[in-house]
């Protein structure tokens, strides 16, 4: 049984050593201010929640990420295990009670509860017809506005592991993810990289908060934001791309990819070359959803 069962991802948290540069580039990728100290940054998108992006004033890094508890007892379970902090009052914009864990790479999980929201921001989203409905839109022209396109809300963070196996088993065991999607090299047990959701019994959740890959060093990989529809996220791409802030490959792997849930992305670097995507809203699972594993192509 894990310790708790969190039940979104909340915010991440990283450092920069520039706010001004930082909050520069999340505006133009369609988060606002939500608050700003001396020394830190909070960003949010069109949803009630207060933010979901901190950057801190410092060397740049990634500090690490944060998830909702249902509920205070919960952060009491994890106060009591072995390196957590005790429940703590934040004491920053938005407030709300954490517990702080540190994951085996290092990085610094939050799991909170309490936190301020906000009345939610207008969210402009185009009637598209389809072959099943042809007349959801009547009239009218297609004209999209160019400029920042809002994000609603984060999606997922990923991270990459030296070793694997032990970060899911912490994960899993820590907060109560479930595996959505697994990936693996000629064999089956040869997992490679790992989508995983939060566990919320029948209740549908996103098909993943917190992907997981193998790699030679343990870091963050990206960012992944919500946006309205898929043409948000190439709206989104084409001003970034005015802009200058767009990443049109990374190595050998272009700006747009399909990911094992079927979801176009598009990707910005913010400062320091961190990777930040755009995702249209992604399938959404139940605990009773397969498991499929995939080879690697």
């Amino acid at each position: 049984m894990p310790v708790t069962k969190v039940v979104d991802i909340a915010y991440a948290r990283l450092a920069a050593p520039d706010l001004d540069l930082a909050e520069e580039f999340l505006t133009h990728f369609g988060l606002v201010r939500a608050a700003r100290t001396k020394t830190a940054l909070y960003m949010r998108g069109s949803d009630p929640a207060h933010h979901l992006h901190i950057t801190e004033l410092g060397e740049p890094r990634f500090i690490g990420l944060a998830y909702h508890a249902a509920n205070e007892d919960e952060l009491g379970k994890l106060a009591k295990t072995s390196g957590a902090s005790d429940i703590e009052t934040m004491d920053e914009p938005g407030a709300g009670k954490r517990v702080r864990l540190t994951d085996p790479h290092g990085f610094q999980i939050e799991v909170i509860h309490g936190i301020e929201a906000l009345e939610p921001l207008p969210l402009a989203e185009n009637a598209v017809n389809t072959a099943q409905a042809r007349d959801r839109r009547l009239g009218t022209l297609t004209r999209l506005a160019a400029g920042p396109v809002a994000v609603k809300r984060l999606g997922h963070g990923v991270i990459v592991s030296t070793d694997l196996q032990k970060a899911l088993a912490w994960y899993r065991e820590m907060l109560g993810f479930i595996p959505s999607d697994e990936i693996f090299r000629d064999d089956e047990r040869d997992v490679i990289s790992s989508f995983n959701r939060v566990d919320r019994g029948e209740t549908y959740v996103d098909h993943h908060v917190f992907f997981c890959m193998q790699g030679p060093k343990a870091g963050l990989n990206h960012l992944a934001f919500e946006v309205a529809n898929f043409d948000a996220v190439m709206l989104g791409h084409e001003h970034m791309k005015s802009v200058g802030k767009i990443q049109t490959d990374l190595g050998r792997r272009p700006a747009y990819l399909w990911q094992s849930d079927f979801r176009l992305l598009g990707r910005s670097l913010g400062p320091r070359a961190r990777a930040h995507d755009r995702q249209r809203p992604p399938q959404r699972l139940g605990r009773a959803a397969s498991q499929p594993r995939r080879p690697r192509r």
